[in-house]
């Protein structure tokens, strides 16, 4: 009896240590929440200023082209090509006319460049003159209130190029006051070149004057075919130099064709600039 005791309570101890050793080593494994993927979310990038992507053909040299387009000032049918055209090109617009002002401030809204196309004394007495011309006979004084008054009425003009002006141009003195006036203002001057006898870039050189001369008339004759020789060859002057200045006129004719050449002339390595780059 004694022995089966003994034998109760060991069994008793061994089922007790049984269950004790089981609770210590089992412990309920812990519910694992699946980890939540979160895409990455991607940063919206701020798009920067339009700019115009470069279709210039591999290994061509590029060279700069700035259109001077002139006698602006009678109508605003025609800045909507510039929508279209979609390039830098600077507007010299006539002083006093109707539409002055209202074509140098959407010159100005899209980005174009504004000169002062100012009127200036031809050689000889045939060609009829604008109003408010400078003539070589006016006294100092006048010229100077000439010049200012049409500056005033081109807001934001930035440079100025002679209208007509074959006589003008060629004369010293009135030079030396047209150009000394824009030296104060710290604006430009671009002589359109009418006459091999212009003083105009020697003035400027003296009075260290920002300047620069037409090197090409494209619209003299009015036919496609004419502009679009006069842009290939200030294409070639450009291609040559690095840098070519053309002037045409404020007419649609001239305006489709420069929209016509610009993607061919870009491919050949032209960069169309406003003129104030390139002085």
């Amino acid at each position: 009896m004694r022995n089966l005791k003994i034998a109760f309570s060991i069994l008793f101890v061994l089922a007790v240590a049984f269950f004790v050793v089981r609770a210590c080593v089992y412990q309920k494994p812990s519910v694992k929440h699946p980890v939540k993927r979160v895409s990455a979310v991607p940063v919206k990038k701020v798009p920067k200023a339009k700019e115009k992507l470069s279709v210039q053909a591999p290994g061509v040299r590029e060279a700069k082209m700035a259109i001077i387009l002139d006698d602006w000032g009678n109508s605003t049918r025609l800045m909507k090509y510039f929508d279209e055209i979609d390039r830098p090109v600077t507007l010299s617009i006539l002083p006093h006319l109707p539409f002055s002002k209202k074509i140098a401030e959407s010159a100005e809204s899209r980005g174009l460049g504004v000169m002062l196309h100012m009127p200036m004394q031809p050689k000889g007495t045939r060609a009829k003159l604008e109003p408010h011309t400078v003539l070589t006979a006016m006294s100092d004084a006048q010229i100077s209130s000439h010049l200012v008054s049409a500056l005033e009425s081109v807001p934001g003009a930035e440079g100025v190029n002679n209208h007509q002006g074959s006589a003008a141009t060629s004369d010293l003195r009135v030079m030396k006051i047209v150009l000394g006036e824009l030296k104060k203002r710290n604006l430009f001057y671009i002589d359109s070149h009418v006459a091999s006898t212009t003083v105009g870039p020697r003035v400027a050189k003296e009075l260290g004057l920002r300047f620069a001369k037409r090197d090409v008339f494209i619209d003299n004759e009015m036919t496609a075919e004419s502009i679009k020789k006069q842009l290939d060859r200030a294409k070639g002057i450009a291609q040559r130099r690095g840098q070519v200045v053309v002037m045409g006129h404020d007419r649609e004719l001239t305006l489709k064709v420069i929209k016509e050449v610009v993607p061919e002339f870009e491919k050949r390595g032209i960069k169309f600039v406003l003129v104030r780059e390139l002085i």
